[in-house]
């Protein structure tokens, strides 16, 4: 009897144990157990060899949240002990029941939302160090006083407009201050070594910002009502009573973002401003200082006031591509670049619909790809003299729909004629010039023109015939790339090289005759011309690259008489049959 009473309490051990668990498939990372307050929690293997780790994703739906939480420093699981490291975002939202936690030394993050809505919890106590804690964390919760952790500042609950950090803090943490909308005075002790950009995210209203003097890391020098990162001279958090010292090279990302400041002068020393630093602001003028080469995406993005840009940065890198710096803002009509603006950078005002102004210096050389495209209220620009590039749709769809150029270089047209002559005099025809133009049949260049640039007729896709004067020495890739009605080419005998892609997708070109100048053919130069059904070789030509002539349904590759050797060593034995001499 006594054998059979173990027995029997083994194997209800042994169900208890299973019960507290979910059976998955080995490969499964996810799995449930049941804590000492009783909930189960459910987890996700982080990491299956040593260190065995887990996150913590919250308690198992039909599990009782009850009042009190204590997460295990570690689970047992599949013959393994795992430590829990983490806390997942929005792991305990909204569980109004809950009213103390204990978090073990093991766990060194919490994500965003974990406890969010918690509405009773009062009592967190921190076995460890949390290193990070997401946004909004303990928001909506009943914590009245900051969480301090070892020497972080992990979260300071929305109660107080005014705070002095405690003395012996050395990092506050990202999004500490997350939930704090009505603070308006911040005090950083001496001791701290570590603030981040998001520690005072959603902060809008404060106006007095002071570092203690001794910091070694930071200052709030000359009264500036900012945070600067000493070593790097580096404004991380304004205010919109900020003033921005000599010196300071970068305005950090978001460190003005969503800010009511109405006013800022950027000093000769920003050399770059960083990705949002300005983003939704009330400034209604800025000036662009020379010494700045960078200025990240969405810089000045949703200004709703702002009028009026004097962009004077002599050597300033792409603005954003995806997200250009001047992005919606509203009342943006008017932009000047100082007189020793070499370059208007790439994506710089794209999408600026309210703009209507531009002027150009006389010292301009090249204009960005996409500079100006989107513009549908910029109606006019004058081009000095002194461009001599422009970058890919720099005014595409835009509100100008006059030819723009000078006397050098012809640079956009949007106009419905069926055909167009182009200026005598005109040197260069730019980069994606003529892209996308749906009414062009017809393009006549003058024997002035020495360069069509990359992609300058690219899908003109009612382009019938075109030709090519001698004068020109270049013809960039791609130039008649998807000219899908294109039916016939006269090339030049200046032509050394036809570059990649130049007449890819020309579905009407059936034959094509290369002039005896040519020396090299680059990959992809038919492809998908689906009619293709000739092309004539010089004996001039040196290389053929793999793929040149590649993605067609070619039958026929004409070459002088005598060369049929000189071209089989340049192309791939799967066009020997094609080869004729003639």
């Amino acid at each position: 009897m006594k054998k059979i009473a173990v027995i029997l309490i083994i194997i209800a051990l042994s169900i208890a144990a299973k019960a507290q668990t979910e059976i998955h498939s080995p490969s499964d990372p996810n799995f449930s157990m049941k804590c000492k307050t009783g909930q189960y929690l459910r987890y996700t293997i982080t990491s299956n060899e040593e260190p065995y780790t887990v996150i913590l994703n919250g308690i198992r739906i039909g599990s009782e949240n009850g009042k009190k939480l204590e997460i295990p420093e570690t689970v047992h699981y599949r013959d393994k002990d795992f430590s829990v490291t983490e806390i997942n975002k929005e792991a305990f939202i909204g569980i109004e029941t809950l009213s103390a936690v204990t978090i073990p030394s093991t766990v060194k993050a919490i994500g965003a939302s974990a406890f969010k809505g918690c509405s009773a919890l009062k009592t967190i106590k921190i076995g460890g160090t949390i290193e990070q804690c997401g946004k909004n964390a303990f928001a909506a919760t009943a914590i009245t006083k900051p969480i301090y952790n070892s020497k972080n500042l992990v979260y300071y609950p929305a109660n107080q407009k005014e705070y002095k950090i405690n003395e012996g803090t050395e990092k506050v943490l990202e999004y500490a201050f997350s939930d704090c909308k009505e603070l308006t005075s911040i005090v950083i002790p001496a001791s701290v070594k570590a603030i981040y950009a998001n520690t005072f995210a959603d902060c809008d209203k404060i106006e007095s910002i002071v570092v203690a003097e001794g910091n070694r890391s930071y200052d709030s020098r000359n009264n500036c009502n900012a945070i600067i990162l000493t070593a790097e001279n580096k404004i991380i958090k304004g205010c919109k009573n900020s003033s921005i010292p000599n010196g300071i090279t970068t305005i950090g990302r978001i460190a003005f973002a969503n800010i009511a400041i109405q006013k800022i002068d950027l000093p000769n020393t920003i050399t770059t401003i960083e990705d949002s630093a300005f983003y939704n602001t009330e400034i209604s003028a800025i000036t662009i200082p020379e010494a700045t080469t960078k200025i990240g995406e969405n810089a000045f993005a949703k200004n709703k006031k702002l009028g009026v840009v004097n962009f004077n940065a002599t050597n300033c890198e792409t603005m954003g591509k995806e997200h250009p710096a001047f992005e919606q803002c509203q009342s943006f009509t008017s932009v000047n670049f100082g007189e020793n603006v070499k370059a208007v950078p790439a994506f710089s005002f794209k999408g600026c619909v309210e703009l209507r102004y531009a002027t150009l210096s006389n010292k301009t050389e090249k204009i960005g790809e996409e500079a100006f495209a989107e513009c549908t209220n910029l109606s006019y620009i004058e081009i000095p003299l002194s461009v001599q590039k422009v970058g890919g749709k720099a005014f595409y769809k835009s509100g100008i729909y006059e030819p723009i150029y000078n006397s050098n270089i012809f640079v956009y047209y949007a106009g419905e004629e069926k055909q167009y002559n182009i200026p005598d005099g005109i040197k260069i025809i730019a980069e994606k010039a003529f892209y996308e133009n749906e009414n062009l049949k017809t393009i006549v260049i003058p024997n002035s023109v020495t360069t069509i640039d990359d992609y300058a007729f690219n899908e003109v896709k009612n382009l019938e015939s075109i030709t090519i004067p001698n004068s020109v020495t270049k013809i960039g890739q791609s130039a008649f790339r998807y000219c899908t009605k294109l039916k016939s080419v006269s090339l030049p005998n200046s032509i050394k090289t036809i570059e990649k892609e130049t007449f890819m997708g020309c579905n009407d070109l059936k034959t094509i005759v290369l002039p005896n100048s040519v020396e090299n053919l680059e990959n992809n130069i038919f492809y998908w011309c689906e009619t293709m059904e000739s092309v004539t070789l010089p004996k001039s030509i040196k290389r053929i690259e793999k793929y040149a002539l590649n993605g067609n349904n070619m039958k026929y590759i004409y070459i002088p008489k005598g060369t049929m050797s000189q071209f089989k060593s340049m192309l791939d034995p799967e066009y020997h049959n094609k080869l004729k001499e003639k």
